[in-house]
């Protein structure tokens, strides 16, 4: 649920796993497309928790209880691009999916997710190079 707080655009976002969230405006991704599988789901807030660092948190207005681990891709792969388009720091911010199973996590380095900090806007892409697995091993379940 988001409520909005009479003082300022702040929106109270209510999660189960991270309590209550102060959401301004200017912290708010539009996903035109959604994600791939939650084409319905347009907004997205990005949140930091210590506990999990560097991991962070995507995390739905449209469903606060819907969410996705994300991570910074040169943590796995130091040299790692989404395509060219992307390269301006400034301006794009790529993270990578992270997935949870009984074999141990993974990472989807083949469809990353691209923020536009500027426009406040993000997509998910899919990299037409094979070079990347949408289920990249991660942590100790990773083979070398």
């Amino acid at each position: 649920m988001v409520l909005q707080d009479e003082h300022m655009d702040v929106r109270i976002l209510h999660t189960e796993q991270f309590g209550d969230i102060p959401v301004e405006p200017r912290h708010i991704f539009t996903f035109a497309d959604g994600l791939l599988g939650f084409e319905d789901y347009k907004d997205f807030v990005l949140i930091k928790d210590e506990d999990s660092a560097p991991i962070r948190w995507l995390i739905s207005l449209d469903d606060p209880n819907l969410g996705f681990p994300v991570i910074a891709p040169v943590y796995i792969d130091p040299n790692y691009v989404a395509g060219r388009e992307y390269t301006d720091t400034s301006v794009y911010v790529t993270l990578v999916i992270i997935t949870l199973a009984n074999t141990g996590m993974t990472a989807n380095m083949k469809a990353p997710v691209v923020l536009n900090i500027e426009q406040q806007t993000g997509k998910q892409v899919i990299l037409s190079s094979d070079k990347y697995s949408p289920h990249h091993p991660l942590g100790n379940n990773s083979q070398a």
